[in-house]
């Protein structure tokens, strides 16, 4: 219950809901209404630094790369599919000149797309590693103060 009670407050947080909305809508979803300091006292947490870096870790490596490769996936089918329409276009004994080349624009539009999203993993890991440099940094700097 508690995972469900933070994961709502995170919705919150998400929703941008001020304290009264976010009260409520746990209630509604949770069944009974929480304290306001347990809500104030969830949320604080949620946006801490700690539970911050492990909502990341979770993102990237769960949600991000299951949305990525849903993502991946949709757009190879529109690819292929388009490839299947213009073959058939192309047998056709009276080409529509015209359609075949939209769907060439299509196609090459359709594999840089799939090229920027097959980039996307690495840029997300850069970001990652630049947030952990960034905190290991200002903790380095909070040690020798």
């Amino acid at each position: 219950m508690r995972a469900f009670i933070n994961s709502l407050v995170q919705d919150c947080i998400t929703y941008n809901l001020s304290e009264a909305e976010g009260l409520e809508y746990i209630k509604a979803r949770y069944g009974k209404p929480i304290s306001r300091a347990s809500f104030n006292r969830r949320k604080a947490h949620i946006l801490s630094d700690q539970s911050t870096n492990v909502w990341l870790n979770n993102f990237t490596r769960i949600g991000f790369v299951k949305n990525h490769q849903e993502d991946i996936e949709t757009i190879r089918r529109l690819r292929n599919d388009s490839m299947r329409q213009l073959q058939t276009e192309i047998d056709k004994r009276n080409r529509d000149e015209y359609k075949i080349l939209k769907l060439k624009d299509n196609i090459i539009e359709t594999t840089k797309l799939l090229s920027e999203l097959n980039l996307g993993t690495p840029i997300i890991s850069a970001i990652k590693s630049k947030l952990e440099s960034a905190k290991a940094n200002r903790n380095e700097s909070i040690q020798t103060r």
